[in-house]
Formats: C-alpha cells, sequence, structure tokens
C-alpha cells in the first residue's frame, strides 16, 4: 500500500519517518491548504492504488501541531479533497485521541476522510532501530491506541506488539 507520511520538519532530524513511505515535510509556515492540494497531486499519481496517511507532528487532544494553521475540529473539514484516497490513517502524535476532545476531533477526521482514523492516547516516542541516519520509525504506538471509524464507531483500546 503505497503510504504518504506528513511529517512536521520541526520534530528532531534524526526522528526518521519509515523508510517505506513518501514523505512530505511540512514546516511552520505551510499553509493548511498547500498541504492538501500537494497531498491530492500526490495521491492522483498512484493510479487509483489503496493509499495510507501517516501524520508525525507534536499534538494535544484534538489538535495536531502541523502547518501554518494546525489541523483542529475547527479546520479539519478543509482536508475533504482528500476524502477519496486514502483507505487509512495512522496519527503519529501524542495525546491526539485523549479525552473527549480527542475523541471527538478523531471521529471527525474519520468522518472527513471517509477512513478510519488510529490515534494515540499517551505520549507518544520513536523507539525504532537506531540506524546511521537515527532511528527508523517502528509505526508502532507507545501506550493504548484507539482506531475512530466513519461512522462514529470507536474500538479498542489497543496496545502495539
Amino acid at each position: 500500500m503505497a503510504t504518504l507520511t506528513w511529517k512536521d520538519n520541526r520534530l528532531p532530524a534524526n526522528d526518521v519517518a519509515p523508510w517505506d513511505t513518501t514523505v512530505m515535510f511540512v514546516g511552520p509556515t505551510t499553509p493548511l491548504t498547500e498541504m492538501v492540494s500537494d497531498s491530492v497531486a500526490w495521491c492522483q499519481k498512484q493510479s487509483g492504488s489503496a493509499c495510507n496517511l501517516m501524520i508525525y507532528c507534536h499534538g494535544n487532544p484534538g489538535s495536531l501541531l502541523i502547518c501554518k494553521e494546525g489541523i483542529t475540529i475547527a479546520n479539519v473539514a478543509k482536508l475533504a479533497p482528500l476524502s477519496p484516497y486514502f483507505d487509512s490513517v495512522s496519527i503519529h502524535a501524542c495525546l491526539i485521541a485523549k479525552g473527549t476532545t480527542g475523541k471527538a476531533f478523531c471521529t471527525k477526521l474519520a468522518h472527513v476522510l471517509v477512513a478510519p482514523v488510529a490515534g494515540a492516547v499517551a505520549l507518544q516516542y520513536n523507539t525504532g532501530v537506531q540506524t546511521l541516519y537515527g532511528f527508523l520509525d517502528d509505526k508502532k504506538y507507545d501506550g493504548n491506541y484507539y482506531i475512530h471509524d466513519p461512522s462514529g464507531t470507536q474500538t479498542g483500546p489497543f496496545t502495539s506488539p
């Protein structure tokens, strides 16, 4: 499955995204609309194959600290142009799904993207293999995580093996 990774460029350089993904570095001055349009262009190049979105950034319950505006429940609908492209979304940001605010955000994101969204309720660390270039992300969550479906249901808690 083709995977697009949004990585906030404020994360440490040695916190390397998974090797088998296309990484889009997103800075604090990158407008959300630009991030979305660049992502749509990437998705269209995948010729209809199944795609996954991974998001690596700092977070708080219900808030992704990525791009100029960040992504919150107030502006998550701006991601709607991406809805036909992703089969799954995994968010590797601290506390994103914690509490009622986090659950509401993840459920809304799943609804907007029409794809299940996995998000953690704990602080996240990169615990992957260390290489010459830094730590390769193991795609696992630290602590519990939940999966939020577009229908509004939530399953979990799950723990990464």
